[in-house]
């Protein structure tokens, strides 16, 4: 047992022994026990405690411009802010997507249950307004393998359907040169609802060569039928007219100045603009024993980035990365309940669609405008699933689950660019792969519940990962899925509303781990490590003290090695081995007059490549903020004020894995302040 580890039983016994003697009468946000199946949540399916969810009231103040804002206090889940828009937050869940150059990879992200992935695996949140995000639910473990490829963990994002209709208009200003407006219109009408919100963002950036720009749309329609089938229609819009990219940092340059310019960024104008579109409509019906729900989505996404380098190489893609997706996709299942030789039972079943076309060029980069052609290529993705779910219940106290799921993914790239020096770099890849999970639930009393799982993952690697090889033209076809076994068990603890504690073990074993081989000049390529192990233990807590106070606390010890090969009991890159964090919530007067926050993490030392030998080191951060709601004649005024890393910490938020020109630091932020105000007028 490692030092970590005896720190959080420790821990444990201290609390418990604290609630022994502190219980008051108000009720703490229940941790509803749901199982997502494609979006869908059966409120029967009361078979794991590896989902936790987090509603708005949970959330911490702030400009909504991050969904690190989101994701605080939950046990598994590591948040890297950039500070630098042009790439998007790194997440990573018990590891899982920690080795991603940009976006989120090996974590399934949903809106209202629509995917935000993509059917290779990758994501983003960026596009998403996290302004009207009711709850957040977060699944870990080996259930998280029955939804499919790089499904090491679950991030679904729900919003409510306007309750009253109303009108508000909102403005966020702070540091470094941030100013938000937003404006919302929400209307309800029997069973009808309608929500439109448009948000302008601007931020100079802490950075020289920095600055970012977004705008954002969206309306959504909900709408109830007369048998009780609830219809939803969605359509987003995001554009980024301009995403400056300042670069990485050497660990001297940012031992001497974490804010210094990265010359490269000013000798390639290094930016990136983004045009983001995505339509869904979800039909369910969740009454009766017989409960389905159907969805189809379709979007775009434009891409224009011009990276640190010329890439005027005849062989290589250019400096300048052009990149137009179309996506689309439709998922379907059903929900029976029965009796199965008496005892209660669910079984569920459904199939997914999904596919993707990349029309990608690259072009060299004559310091910050396009020159010329180095690639033209189009891409396409296809995945095919078929899934299914079962649980039932052989007692009142004792729960079991199985679930299969089987998925067929089919690259093709057709290479246009063969000129001397550049061969025909065209080729086609078939993965077809099984996953499963089982496990189970036993309440040894009315306040403990013991509960274990086990199951069989994958994850393909994305059509951007096979893009490049090491030292050699052409699609990187040899890459293999990545393939884990998962195991775990815990106890809760849940004697009332007011208290809610769980522990947590874990053990993960990946054949062929991808992780990145090189990252050089923008260009990032990945290779199959041999083995790696993940062990860990995760403790999750939330204590309503009394009427006025409640406190979460998240905490995670999880040791990341390479088990085999080169680089055999070296810990992974970009993964945290230790992780605290703390959020306590004060109201004073004990009404939304006014409520006082208190948000602290502590994380361990990341390391920045496969060998070990630099690293980013470890680092404490302390926010505080103040909000409430006040009355004025007809309005409604909220407004918040909020102090960031008030204890002014230099650390970096995220590295860039890899890196061969050692740039691999990207700073984080120093104390920084914000605000917000939102008038609100509700219509009769």
């Amino acid at each position: 047992m490692t030092y970590a580890h005896t720190k959080i039983y420790l821990l444990l016994i201290a609390v418990f022994g604290a609630h022994a003697d502190s219980l008051r009468a108000q009720a703490a946000p229940e941790l509803l026990e749901t199982l997502i199946v494609s979006g869908v949540r059966s409120a029967d399916a009361n078979v794991s405690r590896t989902l936790l969810i987090k509603t708005a009231e949970d959330f911490s103040a702030g400009a909504r411009l991050d969904p690190a804002e989101l994701l605080q206090n939950i046990p598994g889940v590591q948040v890297d802010s950039r500070t630098n828009y042009a790439q998007d937050t790194r997440i990573s869940l018990r590891g899982f997507g920690a080795r991603s150059a940009f976006g989120v990879r090996g974590i399934d992200l949903q809106v209202d249950g629509i995917p935000m992935s993509t059917p290779d695996g990758q994501g983003q949140l960026a596009s998403v307004m996290l302004d009207n995000i009711a709850s957040v639910q977060v699944l870990r473990g080996p259930i998280a393998a029955l939804y499919g490829n790089g499904a090491g963990g679950v991030i679904a994002l729900q919003s409510a359907a306007p309750t009253l209709s109303s009108i508000n208009a909102g403005f966020v200003a702070g540091d470094p040169g941030l100013a938000r407006q937003t404006l919302n219109g929400e209307w309800r009408s029997d069973n009808f609802a309608m929500r439109a919100q448009f948000a302008n963002t601007d931020i100079d950036g802490e950075r020289p060569h920095s600055r970012a720009e977004r705008q954002q749309a969206g309306v959504q329609l909900f709408y109830t039928t007369e048998n009780n089938l609830d219809l939803i229609v969605k359509h987003d819009y995001a554009d980024d007219p301009l995403l400056q990219d300042p670069l990485g940092l050497t660990p001297a340059q940012w031992r001497n100045d974490p804010w210094q310019l990265n010359p490269a960024a000013e000798t390639y104008d290094t930016r990136k603009t983004v045009e983001h579109q995505q339509s869904s409509i979800s039909l369910r019906d969740n009454n009766g024993a017989t409960r389905w729900q159907t969805g189809l989505w379709q979007g775009e996404r434009a891409i224009t980035q011009y990276l640190g380098f010329a890439g005027d190489a005849i062989s290589g893609s250019g400096g300048v990365v052009d990149l137009q997706r179309k996506f689309s996709g439709i998922n379907a299942n059903i929900t029976r309940s029965l009796n199965f030789f008496h005892w209660p039972a669910e079984i569920s079943v459904g199939a997914e669609l999904a596919q993707m076309q990349d029309d990608r060029r690259g072009y060299v980069n004559n310091s910050g405008t396009a020159g010329a052609l180095r690639r033209n290529e189009t891409g396409e993705v296809e995945s095919r699933d078929i899934y299914s779910l079962a649980h039932v219940k052989p007692t009142e106290k004792f729960t079991l689950y199985t679930g299969v799921r089987h998925t067929n993914v089919d690259f093709t790239v057709d290479d246009k660019f063969i000129v001397a020096g550049n061969p025909d770099d065209s080729g086609a890849r078939h993965y077809h792969e099984n996953s499963f999970a089982t496990g189970g639930s036993y309440s040894i009393t009315s306040v403990w519940e013991l509960f274990a799982s086990s199951g069989r993952g994958y994850e393909t690697p994305t059509l951007t990962e096979m893009a490049y090889k090491t030292g050699a033209t052409g699609l990187n076809t040899d890459l293999d899925s990545a393939t884990n076994r998962q195991h775990e068990w815990g106890l809760g603890y849940h004697p009332d509303d007011l208290f809610e504690l769980t522990l947590t073990q874990f053990f993960i074993d990946t054949e062929n781990e991808i992780v990145v081989d090189q990252s050089v000049g923008g260009r990032t390529t990945f290779r199959n490590a041999a083995e790696t192990e993940r062990e860990g233990i995760e403790l999750f807590g939330r204590y309503a003290i009394n009427p006025k106070v409640k406190m979460q606390v998240g905490i995670q010890s999880l040791d990341a090695i390479y088990s085999a090969g080169q680089w055999n009991r070296n810990q992974l890159p970009g993964v945290a081995r230790e992780q605290y964090q703390l959020g306590v919530q004060w109201l004073p007067l004990a009404t939304d007059v006014l409520q006082l926050d208190l948000g602290a993490q502590q994380r361990s030392r990341i390391f920045t490549a496969d060998n070990n030998q630099v690293y980013a080191p470890d680092f404490y951060t302390v926010d505080i903020s103040a909000r409430g709601t006040y009355p004025i004649h007809s309005l409604q005024l909220n407004w918040w004020l909020k102090i960031a890393n008030l204890n002014d910490e230099k650390y970096v938020g995220s590295v860039i894995v890899n890196q061969a020109n050692g740039r691999t630091f990207e700073p984080a932020l120093g104390r920084n302040f914000s605000a917000g105000i939102r008038f609100a007028h509700q219509f009769d």
